[in-house]
């Protein structure tokens, strides 16, 4: 026996050991000079901090975009740009129309030429070679290149393309918003052919030699990251699919190339539910960086509909990138040249770098730096038209230059307050005849409260709706309602708290999701929590808490109002909001919420 514990201690000693060899050369790899790294919440280049202006850059894929790609960097470093967007995949035909369909968005850039590869295993050198044109010519303006290295989107191919080389037709379909079959293009993420053709790609770009400047392009220190994809998408309830991917192909270029940052490019989050899944995926130790997109005009359930608001936008994600200790980049933003809410574009712009500088965002790459001023979405350095954005541009450079070095601003450091991105509320006032409920004496002095669902004296979740006969909340917040204050004094033995409760799922949940957590606060003493689930009509499921807490009783005891909260938590483990409607059938002894105070 003593011989084995020797023997067993050996081992583990051996064991911690080489623990201890592969964690301190790990903590002792240098990164060679030049590369951009990270330093908690910021970049560093060579132990100096590096905090930037980006743009998104129109040179990769149109002949005149990529004839005037040296005048356009050229002049994006003249305006203060350290770093720029490329866009490193295009898949399919010459001219995209293997998979062209319903893309929706800026057609003005169109056709998307020069693809990387136009089957499996034909690659299209000319377009590598182009690329290598790009990154020398970045270096040659001292500006940094984020290679973005495919696209969830139709317009260049994307994901339903690689899905029509692995043999599965069905996920475009013109049919459906932007020609894309979101759940059956999920299967990108899982089929073995198309990660393997992914990982191909990966490899023939982190792996090639630049004809122009002789580098591999794992050890070029122009480059300043690789992003996965453009706006990856994943509908509720089926993040684990794509946070596999995300950590599988991140872990690749990491195995190919440990110098250079990755960032996943998942587009960001709407609601709370969301943002969880955003920080599980940027926890990823392979994922060095956060990125969120945002456009005002287009994206109305973000609810970005003033500068003000856009500053809360950039706020809350900041504080979620801090909670993991990892840089934020506003990686796509922009506004069309008619302005939205009455702001002007430059309004706009100068509210995304404000907001940025302000929240210590490490950068903010807007979209798109052209010289073609058709587009809706550009901004054109060939005709006086975004000159105002432009000054905005300069201005934010230098802004970000001067605050280079500063750390996030402590309000920002506390994510327990920044759990929930936007919510929307109402209160009514106190004594509010509306909120008041119908009272029935009963004989044995039980006094019943009856509420109609619209009698809610307050509320508060991140969509937010009713009408009469019903009232809804999306996401994480609350309905409560108010049992008056009564003169009369004496025993209680129990609350007891009734109410019709269902959820309306995420409309992307396609039966994954069935169940939302309530939990019930009377006065703020949680009472516990039911799953409410999908109902079904005619069957109405009501929810019932007997409380007998010593602190409720004692409030009803001496005739205090009781507030009745019904509570969807930002951390419960099913946040999917609230529904309190009228019973689906006429049954007029009833109520949707009931309070019973029981002598």
């Amino acid at each position: 026996m003593v011989r084995r514990l020797i023997v067993f201690a050996a081992c583990a000693l051996v064991t911690g050991a080489a623990i201890f060899l592969v964690v301190k050369r790990k903590q002792s790899r240098t990164v060679p000079p030049g590369f951009v790294t990270t330093d908690g919440p910021r970049f560093v280049v060579d132990g100096r901090p590096f905090r930037f202006v980006g743009a998104n850059v129109a040179v990769m894929y149109r002949e005149e975009d990529r004839a005037r790609m040296p005048e356009t960097l050229r002049l994006a470093a003249q305006d203060g740009i350290r770093v720029v967007r490329v866009w490193a995949h295009g898949e399919g035909s010459e001219d995209g129309s293997d998979d062209v369909g319903s893309v929706g968005g800026d057609r003005h850039d169109w056709p998307r030429q020069h693809p990387f590869r136009r089957a499996p295993g034909v690659w299209v050198e000319e377009s590598f070679v182009h690329l290598d044109r790009v990154i020398a010519e970045a270096a040659r303006n001292n500006l940094r290149v984020q290679l973005c290295l495919a696209n969830w989107w139709r317009d260049t191919g994307g994901v339903t393309q690689y899905l029509r080389w692995a043999g599965i037709h069905d996920a475009a379909d013109d049919r459906q918003p932007f020609g894309i079959n979101v759940e059956l293009a999920m299967q990108f993420y899982t089929n073995e052919e198309t990660r393997r053709l992914y990982r191909e790609h990966v490899e023939k770009i982190v792996l090639r030699r630049n004809t122009v400047t002789g580098l591999l392009y794992r050890d070029d220190p122009t480059i300043f990251a690789y992003e996965l994809m453009n706006e990856a998408q994943a509908p509720t309830g089926r993040w684990a699919e794509r946070r596999a991917w995300v950590e599988e192909m991140s872990r690749f270029i990491k195995s190919l190339d440990p110098n250079h940052l990755v960032v996943p490019g998942t587009w960001g989050y709407r609601i709370s539910w969301e943002r969880r899944e955003w920080l599980a995926e940027h926890r990823i130790p392979t994922v060095d960086y956060c990125d969120v997109h945002n456009y005002p005009r287009d994206d109305l359930d973000s609810f970005v509909d003033s500068p003000p608001a856009l500053g809360e936008f950039i706020d809350n994600r900041a504080a979620a990138a801090y909670s993991l200790n990892k840089p934020l980049v506003m990686g796509e933003f922009g506004m069309g040249p008619e302005g939205y809410k009455g702001f002007s574009p430059a309004a706009w712009f100068r509210a995304y770098f404000e907001g940025a500088a302000r929240a210590g965002a490490a950068g903010a790459i807007f979209w798109i730096w052209t010289p073609d001023p058709r587009r809706g979405y550009g901004i054109t350095y060939t005709t006086p038209r975004d000159e105002a954005v432009r000054a905005e541009i300069r201005q934010a450079s230098a802004m970000f230059a001067a605050r280079s070095d500063e750390r996030p601003p402590p309000r920002l450091l506390d994510a327990g307050h920044h759990l929930i991105p936007r919510q929307f509320a109402f209160a009514r006032p106190a004594g509010d005849p509306w909120t008041i409920p119908k009272v029935v004496v009963r004989e044995d002095g039980t006094l019943l409260y009856r509420f109609a669902p619209e009698q809610a004296a307050s509320g508060r979740f991140e969509k937010l709706d009713g009408g009469q006969g019903y009232i809804w909340g999306a996401g994480a917040g609350y309905f409560e309602y108010i049992v008056p204050a009564r003169a009369d004094r004496g025993m209680i033995s129990e609350v007891v708290v009734r109410a019709h409760l269902k959820f309306d799922p995420p409309y992307d949940a396609h039966g994954r999701i069935i169940h939302s957590r309530v939990t019930l606060f009377v006065n703020g003493t949680n009472c516990g929590a039911r799953l409410v689930p999908i109902e079904k009509p005619p069957a109405a499921v009501i929810q019932e808490w007997r409380v007998d807490a010593l602190a409720v009783r004692w409030q009803a005891m001496r005739g205090q109002p009781l507030k009745i909260r019904f509570a969807v938590e930002p951390e419960a483990d099913l946040p999917y909001g609230l529904n309190i409607s009228n019973f689906p059938y006429d049954a007029g002894e009833t109520a949707p919420v009931e309070v019973e105070v029981r002598k």
